[in-house]
């Protein structure tokens, strides 16, 4: 069986191309652009290289960007009066919280003080209720994470088959993380269809290879790299890999005076070949996708700032 190894990178400079060129066309028009907010904390893992990686990506599409980078120890009475000023803020469109945030943070509460209209990833409480129960209120974007895999699925001519099985691992602290919880059932219920079942797992889970051997579809959200065995595995599963773990850092081969990360998600891509139907890995899957709808999200947040003014 061929696998497919579902890279998010050519959608992803398409949906960026399409932002970067309406930035543009806005500017001209109004003499505006969109500004966004990146919250960001040091001694977080991978928080070194995905700070600059968000920021410097929105600064080359032509957003204007502000950047408040915190110490781990920032209390949450001070992200609390940061938040408050961004909300206030009429040229800031968007506000993103850089993940993870320090272990002693209450992410729900840190996330519900921002603006909702300006929260464009679909984390604040209200905007998932809205996806889950889209009668009550209309959200203003797409949540990203489901949104990026159906656009992925599609891209790739990948459908999604009815009265499968999902099954989704966890970790047992992101059981215990309110928002991550969240965050997982939210987008994954949005992106099952209704005829499938959907188990959500704890990675300790004595019975997790016997969860994993019936899974039509693997979802997988791991700070275990490669932790997921392929013994487990059942014949033609789709496998997507959510969360990027920091292995190591090692010189750059073409500049070896730059350090670069190694990253990998919960399973090892190369092992899964021939196994599995498809995979969304880490890196480079559906996270790289993820980025480019925060974007896109974002001019989407600026554009209705024009209405509106």
């Amino acid at each position: 069986m061929e696998t497919k190894i579902l890279k998010g990178n050519t959608l992803q400079k398409k949906v960026l191309n399409e932002v970067g060129q309406e930035i543009v066309d806005l500017n001209k028009e109004y003499n505006q652009k969109p500004g966004i907010a990146f919250i960001g904390f040091l001694g977080v893992p991978l928080g070194k290289y995905n700070i600059p990686l968000h920021v410097n990506m929105a600064k080359e599409l032509g957003f204007n960007v502000l950047s408040e980078i915190k110490s781990e120890l920032v209390t949450e009475g001070e992200l609390f009066e940061l938040i408050d000023i961004l909300n206030e803020d009429r040229d800031i469109h968007a506000i993103v919280l850089l993940q993870p945030l320090p272990s002693h943070l209450n992410s729900v509460r840190i996330t519900n003080r921002i603006d909702p209209d300006k929260e464009v990833e679909g984390f604040h409480p209200q905007n998932m209720l809205g996806m889950l129960i889209p009668d009550i209120q209309t959200n203003k974007y797409p949540m990203c994470l489901p949104t990026a895999l159906l656009e992925l699925f599609k891209s790739n001519s990948i459908q999604i088959q009815k009265d499968k099985e999902w099954v989704l691992i966890l970790d047992d602290e992101f059981f215990s993380n309110p928002l991550v919880n969240m965050v997982a059932r939210t987008a994954f219920i949005k992106a099952v269809p209704d005829d499938c079942a959907l188990t959500f797992v704890n990675k300790n889970s004595k019975k997790l290879a016997e969860h994993c051997k019936r899974a039509d579809y693997l979802v997988i959200v791991s700070k275990d790299p490669e932790y997921v065995q392929t013994k487990w595995l059942k014949s033609g599963v789709c496998i997507i890999d959510v969360y990027a773990n920091l292995v190591k850092e090692i010189p750059s081969k073409k500049e070896p005076n730059r350090i670069v990360p190694i990253i990998r998600g919960g399973i090892n891509v190369e092992a899964v070949k021939d196994i599995a139907s498809a995979i969304l890995p880490i890196p480079g899957g559906l996270m790289s996708m993820v980025l480019a709808l925060l974007f896109r999200n974002t001019l989407i947040a600026f554009k209705n700032s024009l209405v509106n003014s």
